[in-house]
């Protein structure tokens, strides 16, 4: 075939060289066998003269469980990494091994550092020099997924099976980074065939063959449905196989690639080269979204042989010739790749809906800030935008044929009509697991632990109204009719009331936002569990579920409840008494010292203990107002207590020693 009749994708896979050398590999793994993988395993070990770094690297589970990662890497020494000390061949692990020490160092518990060590900082920059990189102290996505993995067994073969794989440098040490990380792995090999197909897809459009068009594209789908399927290594469920704990993963894997300084890129999903070529493939012309503008930020510092694959499958475009010919067997296999990629149900409508759950639990426990730079706090539901963002991106990829409407919640009969205070109450073992969607309140105490999108995320949305999270995690899903059925206890119901109308949604507002602030807690609590963190009869803690205890307790009773109090209670006090008309000027709080009032050498059980209570307490107090708007409607002001009851919360919610409240004088 003339060079001028050969796909540009052909031309630069038969450059990117498929011999394995590193000189080729460190622009960028790419061959039609193995997609965007190495063509040979990882290097296990780096050379004698820098055994320093691997004997740190495999006692870094055991550090970072400990909290010893930084005197241990304050005392390494600092060894060269020029060409003459490490060769070229070396250049990789010693990236993903000084990165993730790097990561480690500066993310294993707070306060961050001022500065890495030089033992760290020196070589690494020198590394990433070598490698054609960026000046910033970057962790790569080749660094963390890419080159960071090994065969359990020694073999060497595609396709990969994460159970048959390790981390090459596990830096926490546990099955959530195993799992999520070579997780990522496994999609990279099951989509390793897209590299090819692409190729042999440009190569139909310049030889106008529909139907080698049509095979290429139909191994891109089966492909990407396969690559679909390796999403549910990543399990939330508590029995799941390959568990990874939302919570667990969230405290210890999550905040790690964070990267070191703000506004910096991270390896997060959107730096994957498979979401870039499919992308290409398919023709994606609007980029207008956050994640959108971050893909192509990531593509721009992607390793140059990506990059040129990119630029190269773009020059004759697949999808402009679809719409030219219409085909109808062409169009349908075209149509079929995007469904697969970024249909509801595929790969995309299904990493959604996985990192949505993931997300909104991670927030809850105190995950402030995502790899892309998503930051907030439980009380700002950040994972419901980074679900929009996730979803914005979705429908920048184009139209997503068959697409299925909502499903919707079958009527049912009126039965007995549960209250809003009903609802809050049940959020725990004792009273039982229930919350509202679309109006009907359902029991799932008996569904928790085999939930597809684990125990965790019912457990958050627990005594609330579900229905926007239900939505967004099952829009054009069918199939739930008989499940919501099963599990139906009755209608949500609230107090008719129109005087008192925007009183009521206040008072149930923040009703709402203390039972999220109690779910939170809960999990966030639960990182200790089976320690004499969470009972008496449990196992001694490890220092990072101690130090991670005492940040919960931190952050719950100095930061998220006196914060809860004041932009929450207190007006609410002040709206209870404008109501009333009564002539009281307010109330104010008087702090009962650092730690929110807590006793000072209290040990971190007995300050979870006493946020939990405070919790509960304040929980209680908005119960006993919600029940005043079931049983008197209009008339709470006159025959309720509303006034007494956020009196008493605000101070316990607040951690405050005394409430005063002024009396203002009338005019003589």
């Amino acid at each position: 075939m003339d060079a001028h009749r050969t796909a540009p994708a052909a031309r630069v896979l038969a450059s990117a060289g498929g011999d394995g050398s590193a000189g080729q590999e460190h622009l960028g793994p790419l061959s039609a066998g193995r997609g965007f993988l190495p063509t040979r395993p990882p290097l296990l070990r780096l050379p004698a003269s820098h055994a320093a770094w691997d004997e740190a690297a495999a006692q870094l589970p055991d550090l970072f469980r400990d909290l010893a990662v930084r005197p241990a890497f304050d005392g390494m020494p600092v060894l060269p990494a020029g060409p003459d000390a490490l060769p070229d061949a070396a250049l990789q692990r010693a990236a993903t091994v000084l990165g993730l020490l790097g990561h480690s160092y500066w993310h294993c518990h707070a306060p961050r550092p001022t500065a890495l060590p030089a033992s760290v900082a020196e070589p690494w920059a020198e590394v990433r020099r070598r490698l054609g990189r960026a000046p910033d102290p970057v962790l790569t996505y080749p660094d963390l997924i890419v080159h960071n993995w090994r065969f359990a067994d020694g073999r060497d073969a595609l396709p990969l099976v994460s159970d048959d794989l390790r981390l090459l440098v596990p830096a926490v040490g546990n099955e959530e980074e195993r799992v999520f990380y070579l997780a990522q792995v496994e999609i990279l090999a099951r989509c390793a065939p897209v590299v090819g197909a692409a190729a042999d897809a440009q190569q139909a459009v310049l030889d106008d063959d529909a139907e080698a068009l049509r095979d290429a594209l139909d191994r891109v789908s089966a492909a990407v449905r396969a690559a679909t399927r390796a999403l549910r290594l990543i399990d939330p469920r508590p029995d799941g196989r390959t568990c990874v704990d939302p919570v667990v993963w969230a405290k210890t894997v999550a905040p790690l690639a964070v990267p070191l300084a703000p506004g910096v890129l991270g390896p997060s999903g959107t730096a994957s080269p498979v979401f870039t070529l499919l992308d290409a493939l398919l023709g994606r012309q609007r980029h207008d979204s956050q994640l959108g503008r971050e893909i192509l930020l990531h593509r721009r510092s992607s390793p140059p042989h990506w990059r040129r694959l990119l630029d190269a499958v773009e020059e004759v475009p697949v999808a402009g010739y679809v719409a030219s010919r219409s085909a109808p067997g062409v169009v349908a296999s075209f149509e079929a790749v995007r469904e697969a990629y970024a249909g509801a149900d595929g790969f995309l409508g299904r990493h959604r809906r996985r990192v949505s759950g993931y997300l909104s639990v991670a927030f809850m426990v105190g995950r402030g800030l995502t790899i892309g730079g998503f930051a907030g706090s439980p009380r700002e539901l950040t994972w419901q935008t980074v679900d929009s963002a996730l979803t914005a991106s979705r429908d920048e990829r184009g139209p997503s044929p068959g697409t299925r409407a909502p499903a919707g919640v079958p009527p049912r009969p009126a039965g007995r009509g549960i209250s809003v205070a009903d609802l809050a109450e049940h959020n725990d073992d004792g009273h039982g697991w229930w919350l509202a969607i679309g109006g009907r309140v359902h029991d799932v105490a008996g569904f928790v632990r085999r939930h597809p999108g684990g125990a965790a995320v019912l457990r958050g949305h627990a005594g609330l109204d579900a229905t926007a999270a239900f939505d967004r995690a099952h829009a054009g899903r069918s199939g739930l009719t008989h499940l919501l059925a099963a599990t139906d206890v009755g209608p949500l119901v609230r107090p008719a009331v129109t005087r008192v109308r925007a009183l009521h949604d206040a008072w149930f507002g923040a009703l709402a936002e203390v039972v999220h602030l109690q779910n939170a807690f809960r999990l966030d609590r639960s990182f200790g569990r089976d320690t004499d963190l969470c009972g008496a009869d449990g196992g001694r803690p490890s220092a990072l579920q101690e130090d991670r205890a005492a940040d919960t307790a931190s952050r719950f009773a100095d930061e998220y409840l006196p914060r809860f109090a004041a932009e929450v209670l207190a007006p609410l006090a002040g709206r209870v008494l404008r109501e009333r008309r009564m002539p009281l000027g307010g109330l104010r709080t008087l702090p009962g010292g650092p730690g929110g009032g807590l006793p000072p050498g209290c040990s971190t059980r007995r300050r979870l203990d006493l946020v939990e209570q405070r919790i509960a307490a304040t929980k209680a107090l908005l119960v006993a107002g919600a029940r005043c708007f079931d049983t008197w409607g209009d008339a709470v002001l006159d025959r309720g207590d509303l006034w007494r009851l956020v009196a008493e919360a605000v101070p316990l919610c607040a951690g405050a020693a005394t409430v005063a409240v002024h009396r203002t004088r009338p005019a003589r």
